[in-house]
């Protein structure tokens, strides 16, 4: 059954006759224009962020009932690699937004889904990290049957176009008891300040900005569970009980950015000769290896990412009640989470290379190679597929306990 307005529904279907992978190389050109923008904005520009919601790519995670696509994981990789291979900045926005725009649904009343997803370009975003530099607080107090909360978290990837921002629990203490509060929050454009403070190299296009709130009141209606991204049993698609959702999105990235860097070598090695050599790129020996084993190597990493994936959600199969499981068994889990962590360290590495190959021409600020040396580089970065996960999988082959962070992702609501 239909939650949203059967015009939001209408237009969704219209828009699956065009596969989404023929809708974004229709605009190709648009978003890297919109890349090149983002560069010097700090984040994606409107026009932009508005053309890619009307080929439905902030909804393609959604599920029928709220005027999505009901993409699988595999299918969400590719959507978020062909949009990285244009620009860094572009795919990390479409991921980012993709990805909480389906998070945040999975324990989210109808009533509330209706409001946010009846306007065709809703978009969530979500600071979560770190203030950077001074901020009011981090803390909430129950008002009647809704909260006041003060905060201020970083990372808020998409945030100048975001129509929502949601804030979970465990960020903000309730004042009353110490402990984290009973509730996640969901506040409305005009109820979060931007914090301008994103002044990055890497995916520096991302408008990952700060957000605050100060002493901002939530209605009860805009409040979700304390475990709000916990595994759904709302919605059919394995993707909602996913617990690397957020992770494969952005081993995608890495891939796509990879993907972007090998493609756009190649065409300057048809024709570049460097200095003080008298043959093209493409005629020598040493770069002819150094593509071959770029390509082996991204290939390998993207299969790993994608089989894992596969093999996770075939295992979670259909809703628990026909059937299925709620959570992955860790032997499902633990390899699609080191897959993500070794794709983004590996396409690090690969667009390291490619980039020391290009020599200086990939250093000049008009190489498209430049952008993505940093961006691959802070793909790397982020927490969830960082290096520290070789680490904290590693140790468990030899009797230690799981991270806790893995804990909370797969143990049962």
């Amino acid at each position: 059954m239909a939650i949203v307005n059967e015009d939001i529904i209408a237009r969704q279907k219209a828009l699956q006759a065009t596969p989404m992978l023929a809708r974004i190389a229709g605009i190709r050109d648009q978003l890297a224009a919109a890349g090149d923008e983002a560069q010097r904005l700090r984040h994606l520009p409107a026009w932009a962020s508005n053309l890619m919601a009307d080929i439905g790519i902030y909804r393609y995670v959604l599920p029928p009932e709220l005027g999505g696509e009901n993409l699988t994981a595999r299918e969400q990789i590719e959507v978020i690699e062909a949009c990285s291979a244009i620009d860094g900045s572009v795919g990390w926005c479409v991921q980012i937004s993709s990805e909480i725009n389906g998070l945040v649904i999975r324990q989210m009343p109808p009533d509330l889904a209706r409001k946010i997803f009846n306007d065709w370009y809703a978009l969530v975003c979500s600071g979560l990290g770190p203030p950077n530099g001074p901020n009011p607080g981090r803390t909430c107090r129950r008002d009647g049957d809704g909260w006041r909360v003060t905060y201020q978290g970083s990372f808020a990837s998409g945030s100048p176009n975001a129509t929502w921002n949601y804030l979970m629990a465990a960020q903000v203490k309730d004042e009353a008891t110490g402990e984290p509060a009973e509730a996640s929050f969901m506040f409305p454009r005009g109820e979060f300040e931007i914090v301008d403070t994103w002044d990055v190299s890497g995916m520096r296009g991302s408008g990952s900005h700060d957000v605050r709130m100060v002493d901002q009141y939530v209605p009860p209606e805009h409040l979700l569970p304390a475990r709000s991204l916990a595994p759904s049993e709302l919605y059919a698609n394995p993707t909602y009980r996913n617990p690397t959702h957020a992770v494969y999105n952005k081993a995608a990235v890495a891939l796509g950015v990879c993907r972007g860097a090998i493609d756009n070598f190649i065409d300057l090695a048809m024709g570049k000769v460097p200095w003080g050599l008298s043959t093209t790129l493409k005629d020598q020996a040493v770069v002819q290896y150094r593509v071959g084993e770029a390509q082996a190597k991204l290939m390998a990493a993207r299969a790993f990412v994608m089989d894992t994936q596969d093999r996770l959600e075939d295992h979670l199969g259909p809703l628990p009640k026909d059937g299925g499981r709620l959570v992955p068994e860790w032997e499902f889990f633990w390899p699609a989470l080191l897959a993500c962590a070794h794709a983004a360290q590996s396409c690090r590495e690969i667009v390291g290379v490619i980039n020391n190959t290009a020599a200086t021409t990939g250093c000049r600020m008009d190489s498209p190679l430049e952008r993505q040396l940093r961006d691959a580089q802070q793909a790397a970065n982020h927490a969830l597929i960082s290096y520290r996960h070789y680490e904290n999988i590693g140790k468990t082959f030899f009797g230690h306990d799981l991270a806790d962070s893995y804990k909370a992702l797969i143990r049962p609501v």
